[in-house]
């Protein structure tokens, strides 16, 4: 009667137990928890490689507009005095202008662009010939819009440095504990195999770029996630240190104020300002970036003209002037305080402003590997749970759709710039987040993860190609160099990813070894 008794209890505890529907929607949760980080993880990743080339992208944004490598002192004092006056006319007056900022022609962006924001919000942009005469431009970039993705999700106020500084947090998580879960991921580090199973593929290929863009991985996560919540640490340690005065906090972060003053009072040459500002040094290479006015034509204006180098890790230096042109002091990102100093090497280092092309293209090259990491280290998750017998087939469909629907949804915002009546920042923000949100949902539809890989793949390759062709198209053949070798890049990716379909995925004949990846 014990051993049918034992039989029985053993027969029970042998049977699989259906799980209840709180612990089902619970799992479902934290799946879709899961993408949902991974899916932020990835576009924050991707689109950080692709506004390292922002300067590059703009000039194939502005292929229209005239190139001027140089522009003499007086023209830009020309186009800055036109630019106010205009914004003053549509503004209501001058004194309703609150910024006037100017981007400096430099090597790697040829324009000298004139941009006003109102008090009441507006934003005014015009690009200037090399004799300071005033033209229309795109008010808004397709390549800024990109930038605020990566910096901030285009969310308002301190929530995209949270969001961002949260994912830049889980990133650097990930990346400690990958490297403590893989004993012998040094050891392999050639190890690649992308022609056998699926999960060996994804692995193979995880690993071995993580492994040789550690160093670079960590420091752009570190430095990332320290900008992202800098609004952050500032209010902390206005709470802590100042009694919560957030202007004492933030002080040297913003520079030496001058009291606001309405007299009228002209924009001070920017010859001037250089003079004041140039460097002695046999060989040094400063060269001025952007010209920066609040309260521009007033005696309380103060201006701001950023000085970047060229020959080091640094972001160069910010230099602060009152309304008559006279210096006041840097901002001490090379000569300041060890933070100060630190703070703007870091800039400079997570955003590449330094070693001009040769290091935007490492920077892009990495940045590519850093998002292909952040989406295959899913992908492998999914593929463990397939080949232990409890697949997720509907998270497999989603992430594919994740995967390829990002780049897919940046090509299709980048194409609003060809259309003159789409070419606006809300167009912009939409024809990204919309595919973004809708694609994942959509390849639910579709019979398999690697379907609707395939379909995606091909669905981006086409796209690219018709996007190099119509902007070719738009502009002729005769277009700016730069934008040329960017219709060039897109037209090879295009068909790169067409001709590659089904490659990595695809399963080899015979059985693959198991992969090496962490549990």
């Amino acid at each position: 009667m014990i051993k049918r008794f034992a039989a029985r209890v053993l027969a029970r505890r042998a049977q699989p137990r259906a799980k209840s529907g709180l612990v089902q929607s619970a799992l479902a949760g934290h799946s879709a928890l899961g993408l949902a980080l991974g899916a932020l993880i990835y576009i924050v990743c991707l689109s950080g490689a692709v506004a390292v080339f922002a300067d590059d992208l703009g000039r194939w944004e502005w292929a229209a507009t005239p190139e001027s490598a140089s522009v003499a002192p007086e023209a830009v004092d020309k186009a800055m005095a036109a630019g106010l006056v205009r914004a003053g006319e549509m503004a209501g007056g001058v004194e309703k202008v609150s910024v006037l900022y100017t981007l400096l022609p430099r090597p790697d962006w040829p324009h000298l662009a004139v941009r006003a924001y109102t008090q009441a919000g507006g934003e005014l942009t015009w690009q200037a010939d090399a004799d300071g005469v005033l033209a229309d431009a795109p008010s808004d970039k397709w390549t800024d819009v990109i930038g605020d993705v990566h910096l901030g999700l285009t969310l308002p106020g301190l929530w995209g440095g949270l969001v961002v500084g949260t994912v830049g947090i889980a990133l650097m998580s990930l990346l400690f504990s990958g490297i403590l879960a893989h004993p012998r991921i040094f050891r392999d580090a050639f190890a690649l195999r992308l022609t056998g199973g699926r999960r060996l593929g994804l692995a193979d290929l995880h690993n071995r770029l993580s492994v040789w863009g550690l160093p670079f991985h960590l420091a752009l996560s570190i430095t990332g996630t320290l900008f992202a919540l800098a609004s952050l640490m500032v209010v902390a340690i206005a709470q802590v240190g100042y009694h919560g005065n957030l202007a004492r906090a933030s002080a040297p972060l913003r520079g030496p104020a001058v009291v606001a003053d309405a007299a009228t009072q002209p924009l001070p040459p920017i010859a001037l300002l250089q003079a004041q500002v140039a460097d002695p040094t046999p060989g040094a290479a400063r060269i001025s970036r952007f010209y920066y006015v609040e309260r521009p034509g007033t005696r309380g204006q103060r201006v701001l003209l950023d000085m970047t180098r060229r020959d080091g890790l640094t972001q160069g230096d910010r230099f602060y002037f009152d309304g008559a042109g006279k210096l006041l002091a840097p901002a001490g990102f090379l000569d300041g305080s060890i933070g100060l100093r630190v703070y703007g090497a870091s800039l400079a280092l997570h955003c590449a402003t330094f070693g001009g092309l040769a290091v935007r293209l490492a920077y892009g090259v990495l940045g590519l590997a850093l998002a292909i990491v952040s989406a295959t280290g899913f992908s492998i998750f999914l593929a463990r749970r397939r080949d232990r017998g409890r697949p997720l087939p509907g998270l497999e469909r989603a992430w594919a759709g994740v995967t390829w629907g990002v780049p897919l949804a940046m090509a299709l915002s980048a194409a609003c710039t060809l259309v003159p009546g789409l070419a606006r920042e809300p167009v912009y923000i939409g024809a990204f987040w919309l595919p973004v949100a809708a694609l994942p949902l959509l390849s639910l539809l579709v019979h398999s993860g690697e379907g609707v890989s395939r379909l995606l793949r091909r669905v981006l390759g086409g796209g690219l190609l018709l996007l190099a062709v119509a902007h070719l198209a738009r502009h002729g053949i005769g277009l700016p160099g730069a934008a040329l070798v960017v219709d060039l890049i897109l037209a090879g990716a295009g068909a790169g990813f067409i001709a590659s379909t089904g490659l990595i995925g695809r399963r080899a004949a015979a059985p693959a070894a198991p992969a090496s990846v962490a549990p």
